[in-house]
């Protein structure tokens, strides 16, 4: 009788499940994957299944910056995202020594340095020059796109050598590298930064009500800061991880990951308000919206129509986001 009482879950819990930021972009999945099976024969084969995994772990990483800046609340959002990432994909294949091992560490490092020197700037015009984030970041995204061309003169010359390019192979059967890579990250990423480290706690305190973390003795400024240091440097590891997938670089050719890691990250139960979310949501939510871009693309539709569909369902999304409750004083 005490095992059939200790097995018994509550009504309360079962509503709990139910109601978990994550089942709407579960859902949403198997329905993407059901659909695009139908609508071509083949959309659920390991072939293409593993191609779904590569495009989205690239997201992912996006996601994961984009995530903890919107966290940290103030209307926090990075429109650099896509800019960094084009910009390390066109400078870390650049780096180069006697060793391809060394050069793709070197590579990682500085990527993720140049990353987060933008984020640092974001994070240092937001809180100290008081320049609205939207507008701070889209400045930013000009800036970095700017000094791209430049350097480049529009014309990028970059080899990708084959040790980077070994991230979209497989390693076991159908399993790639990327994908393994990304969901160690973020396993890791959520779990010990943002759900018990003292950062990711702090992060969610400011998120909830920046004068109430300011009153327990949090600096609000520096874990602002912080935040956006951490999502520029993400945004410049996916850049590196996106030009070794690729196996070419181009101009721009990651300015649609800002508008897509925003979607991926409210999807995934984020709220735009601040102090709820979570990297596994945003993941959930990169996967929904690639599955939802193959099937696009498996109708053979126009790259014009594709955009504006997206463009639809973003809007969407953003729309009913908005209508959440804001507790932000």
């Amino acid at each position: 009788m005490g095992c059939e009482e200790q097995n018994t879950v509550s009504i309360p819990q079962y509503i709990k499940i139910i109601k978990s930021p994550y089942i709407p972009g579960i859902v949403a999945s198997i329905i993407l994957l059901i659909l695009g099976q139908v609508l071509s024969e083949g959309f659920i084969s390991m072939n293409n299944i593993g191609s779904i995994l590569m495009t989205t772990s690239i997201l992912v990483l996006a996601s994961i910056g984009q995530a903890a800046i919107i966290i940290s609340g103030d209307s926090g959002l990075d429109m650099s995202i896509g800019a960094i990432m084009s910009l390390t994909a066109l400078f870390g294949p650049m780096i180069k020594v006697e060793s391809e091992v060394i050069s793709i560490i070197l590579a990682i490092f500085a990527t993720i340095l140049m990353g987060g020197i933008v984020g640092l700037l974001n994070g240092l015009g937001i809180r100290f020059l008081k320049i609205a984030p939207l507008v701070m970041t889209l400045i930013m995204f000009s800036v970095v796109s700017g000094f791209a061309l430049l350097i480049t003169r529009g014309q990028p010359s970059v080899s990708v050598s084959d040790t980077l390019q070994m991230v979209s192979k497989n390693i076991i059967g159908p399993v790639r590298l990327l994908p393994t890579i990304t969901i160690i990250l973020l396993i890791i990423l959520e779990i010990f930064f943002l759900r018990k480290s003292r950062f990711g706690k702090s992060l969610f305190l400011v998120g909830n009500n920046n004068n109430a973390a300011n009153l327990a003795g949090l600096n609000s400024d520096l874990v602002v800061i912080l935040a956006y240091v951490f999502g520029g440097a993400m945004a410049g590891f996916a850049g590196l991880m996106l030009v070794g997938y690729a196996g070419s670089a181009q101009m721009q050719m990651a300015d649609s990951y800002t508008m897509l890691s925003v979607a991926a990250v409210v999807i995934g139960g984020t709220k735009l308000s601040g102090g709820k979310g979570s990297f596994i949501g945003g993941a959930i939510g990169s996967l929904v919206l690639v599955l939802l871009t193959n099937i696009l693309q498996a109708l053979n539709m126009a790259a014009g129509l594709r955009s504006l569909i997206q463009g639809v369902i973003l809007v969407f999304i953003l729309m009913m986001n908005s209508r959440s409750p804001k507790f932000r004083q």
